[in-house]
Parts: C-alpha cells; structure tokens; sequence
C-alpha cells in the first residue's frame, strides 16, 4: 500500500471539522506564538487543511505548498527560518513580498508503515527564532495527529463490523422458526412492552404489523382468547417474586376468525425493578414434533441401549461363574460389571430427564 492509498484508507479526506484536531492547530499556534496553524493531509494532487486557524482557504495545490518537502523525509521536521534564501520555496508567491511567509515550520505526520500522510504546520509573516523543545512538542502533536486517525479508523471498523453482525442477527431472526421476542415487564404498573419481535409474527399471525405491535402491545394480546389472554399476561406481570421461566399453548385468533394454536416459551431475566422477557412463539406442531423426538430417543434409550446392556451384564455374570477364578480374572470382572453398572445408570437417569421434559410440555394448560 503506497502513501496516498494508506491516507485514503483512513477516510479522513473532505470530512467535517472535528474538535480534536481543532485544538490541536490551536496548541500549535500557541506553541509558537505564531497567527496562523494547520492540520492538513496530502493526496497525491493538493494539501488539504482538515483544521486551520488564521487562514481562510482549505487546500493548496500540491506543487505550491511547502510540506510537500517533508513526504520523503518522516523523521523530519521541516523548518524553514529564512524562506526567502531558501531557494526550495523563495520565489513562490507565498514568500514575495512585504507580506510573504517569513517562518515556516511543520512536523510530518507518518502512520506506522512509516508514509507522511500529512502535517501540522505554522507559519508567520514575521521572523521567529526556535527552540528545540518546541520542535519536539510540534512533533508530539503530529503524533497525537497519527493516534487521532488510527482511533478513528478502529471505530469506523468496529462500527462497521457491529452493523453487520446486526444484519446477519435480523436475518437469523425474521428467518427463524416462529417468532422471537423480547418483552419488558413492569409488574407494579401492571404494563408489558414490546422492545423486539422478529418478522416470523407476521409468517405466525397473517395481517398482523410488527411495528403496531411493538407500539401497542394489545395488537398481539387481544388476539388470544381468554381466559389464556388473563393467564399469559399474569405469567409476565407476576408481582409476587416468584417470577420463573414457562412454557403455555395458547389459543389465537387469526385473520379469518379462526382459532389456531401456538406455544408461548419465555425466559426471564431481572433488570432493577423489571423484567425482561426473552422468549419464542412456535406453532403448535413445533412442540408436538419435539415431543415426538423426545417419545423416540425414549425408545431408543429403552429397547436400543438398555436391553441389550441388560444381556451384556447377564452374560457377564455366567461367564463370571464359569471361569477360573485369579485375582486378575476377578478384577477384570469387576471393571467390566461397574462399568456396566454406570453405564446403566446414566441411561436411567437420562431416561427420567426425558421423561420429565415430555410430561412438562404435554401437560394441560
């Protein structure tokens, strides 16, 4: 990446004021005592003045400006004490005349690739003598400059990178099965807002709108037949403490006043005095086909693992009663019957947890 490419790469050209680096040109003025700074930038065409103090221009060709001196010399600054016996800038029409620049000074601002991207500079109409700790401090503020941009590089990438994570997260949620939701409760107003629903309401619910919902909860919630409405509503108003996470089939009411089923699951989570609702609306053979799923690894766990486990405990055992017995011989059989016997009981235990999750989600409302 050549210099003007990497300056390109910042996105600083042509933008608006910006009020750090408007103190900047203000501290280099004041360093010197001089009537005029600036921070400027340079393509490969002008010198362009990001901020400025004393001039009324914004850029300057790049074959008239004095800091085009300093592109090939980074670690330089460019002090120019006498312009006109200077034979680099003396018979420029910035230096002719009773009014010509008669101090010049500028610190490059170089990035970490080593390019000169720009520089602060000043310049007087009248004679300046300079010490170096004044050019040192030029040159902090050309730093100070290369951080700027860096920084404001790095924000413009994260911002960037957030947005689109942003886009990939509506597209995973308005692409979803059923409809997510965040809802916000607050239990001693009585009062339910929506922050979030994704797209999939409108796939659930035809004719219903996203952002009147959002607007105005009853959009959703007078749809639902009572008495599920005053249940479904008491579940995310409960004032009582006992605020949990819960599953509920509820019935609604769709465009063509019919009434059609869906599962309501919805997580909590506390923030001060409310609560937020992290949650999902699912049609209803969503539940069932996972309760199917749950029915057939039952199954499995039941008459596919655990039968053929019973066998191999009761082989074991005769084999066990059949065999010479030695202290290896009986070690052996004890490994492989406590290995069994685990394997056993994770079986089971996965079995009862299985059980437990199909009796939940069947159970009557």
């Amino acid at each position: 990446m050549n210099r003007v490419e990497e300056l390109i790469s910042f996105d600083i050209l042509d933008t608006d004021p910006e009020i750090e680096m408007d103190e900047i040109a203000e501290m280099a003025k004041a360093l010197f005592g001089a009537p005029v700074s600036v921070v400027s930038f340079i393509d490969g065409k002008r010198q362009w003045y990001k901020s400025k103090v004393g001039v009324d221009w914004s850029e300057v060709p790049l074959e008239d400006t004095f800091c085009k001196f300093t592109l090939d010399k980074p670690d330089e600054i460019l002090l120019i004490i006498e312009p006109e016996k200077d034979e680099r800038v003396a018979n420029t029409p910035y230096v002719i005349g009773e009014e010509g620049i008669k101090f010049y000074v500028s610190a490059p601002i170089v990035s970490a690739k080593g390019n000169v991207l720009g520089t602060v500079c000043v310049w007087d109409q009248k004679k300046h003598e300079v010490e170096e700790s004044q050019l040192q401090a030029l040159k902090i503020l050309a730093k100070r400059v290369m951080i700027s941009l860096e920084t404001r590089k790095l924000l413009r990438k994260q911002k960037i990178n957030i947005e689109l994570a942003g886009e990939r997260l509506k597209k995973l949620t308005d692409f979803s099965p059923g409809a997510l939701f965040k809802f916000k409760a607050d239990p001693k107003k009585k009062k339910l807002e929506v922050e979030f629903i994704s797209e999939g309401i409108k796939r659930l619910i035809p004719g219903v709108s996203k952002d009147k919902i959002k607007r105005n909860p009853k959009e959703l919630i007078e749809k639902i037949r009572p008495p599920y409405r005053t249940r479904l509503l008491r579940n995310f108003l409960e004032s009582n403490g006992k605020t949990s996470a819960f599953e509920l089939d509820i019935p609604i009411k769709t465009k063509e006043n019919k009434t059609e089923w869906f599962w309501v699951k919805a997580r909590p989570e506390k923030s001060g005095s409310l609560i937020e609702w992290y949650g999902t609306i699912q049609e209803i053979d969503q539940k069932t086909a996972h309760v199917e799923s749950l029915k057939n690894m039952l199954f499995d766990i039941s008459h596919k693992m655990r039968a053929p486990l019973a066998k191999i405990k009761g082989i074991i055992n005769i084999i066990k009663d059949d065999y010479p017995k030695s202290d290896d011989t009986e070690k052996l059989f004890d490994y492989l019957q406590d290995g069994t016997e685990e394997l056993d009981s994770c079986l089971r235990s996965l079995n009862d947890e299985y059980q437990k999750k199909i009796v939940k989600l069947t159970k009557i409302n």
